[in-house]
């Protein structure tokens, strides 16, 4: 097993150039890819105030909290997963890559003032009929203990010698839930959310720009659905320590009405965020207590 090369910064690269030479990337295009082992690390980091508010503002959790939103050390482990992808021997062009599952744990809540070590690095990768899911875990480290940790599988499009499985028959309606909420989305909600988290995709800007990129509309990011709906069920649990797992289904066109729909058994909620006449879903999971 080779040693893994580890890098340590003590400030955040910048999203646009990084996006600027994904655009470039190309990959190798290998039948049998393999994954670097490099572990990013920032260094001594927090999150300025101003940012946090945005951040709840956009994604409705309460302003007046001294800890940090569930998900929001996501912002700070995004651009660490685009520097990881955008290194020469990562096999794959990172355009094109797309987020279908993501699995938050905190052990316990982060306070808005404490310092954090963020690091990140790929941790498996899997061939499947449609291609390749490649994880990357995320830790976060205060004073020496692991209070938070993430898994982001993105999903690489390509052939492979793994024969298309046989899709088990979905029910042609959704299953009722008892609990149900209605949210309409402005058509610049992927602009609010590129200002604070610094993903500023062009599938999620504008519709020009989403067309560029073979969409028919600019989509939500799928990191603010999952964020939205952890501010509207964290707290049901009465739990900070928790893990909150979401596999993402199909895109969210904006402007649009959508609908979350959940069910609570003890320290445990299901949900699912469907389009506003509840047919299509866009992604499906879960939030448990620790």
């Amino acid at each position: 097993m080779s040693q893994s090369s580890r890098v340590l910064i003590s400030k955040s690269p910048g999203t646009l150039d990084q996006y600027r030479r994904a655009l470039l990337s190309k990959g190798s295009k290998t039948k049998t890819p393999k994954l670097p082992s490099t572990r990013i690390t920032l260094r001594d980091t927090n999150v300025d105030p101003k940012r946090i508010a945005q951040y709840a503002d956009v994604c409705g959790f309460e302003k007046d909290s001294n800890a940090l939103p569930i998900t929001l050390p996501h912002l700070l482990a995004f651009p660490l997963h685009l520097e990881l992808m955008l290194q020469r021997d990562f096999p794959f062009a990172v355009m094109g890559m797309v987020h279908v599952r993501n699995e938050i744990t905190q052990y316990r809540a982060i306070k808005s003032h404490e310092v954090m070590d963020v690091t990140c690095f790929f941790s498996d990768i899997r061939k499947t009929d449609k291609g390749f899911d490649i994880d990357i875990k995320t830790q976060i480290h205060i004073s020496g203990s692991v209070v938070w940790e993430s898994i982001s599988t993105n999903l690489v499009r390509q052939k492979t010698d793994i024969a298309p499985s046989e899709k088990s028959k979905e029910p042609s309606t959704l299953p009722e839930q008892p609990y149900k909420e209605f949210w309409q989305l402005a058509s610049d909600l992927g602009r609010r959310y590129a200002l604070v988290s610094g993903d500023s995709n062009p599938i999620h800007l504008f519709s020009l720009s989403a067309k560029l990129f073979g969409f028919k509309g600019h989509i939500a990011h799928g990191m603010w659905s999952k964020a939205r709906i952890a501010a509207a069920l964290h707290s049901k649990i009465e739990s900070d320590a928790c893990t909150v797992t979401v596999e993402f289904k199909l895109p969210v066109f904006l402007p649009s009405t959508v609908q979350l729909n959940y069910d609570m058994k003890d320290k445990e909620i299901e949900f699912d965020l469907r389009d506003e006449a509840g047919i299509k879903p866009h992604l499906k999971g879960s939030i448990k207590a620790l």
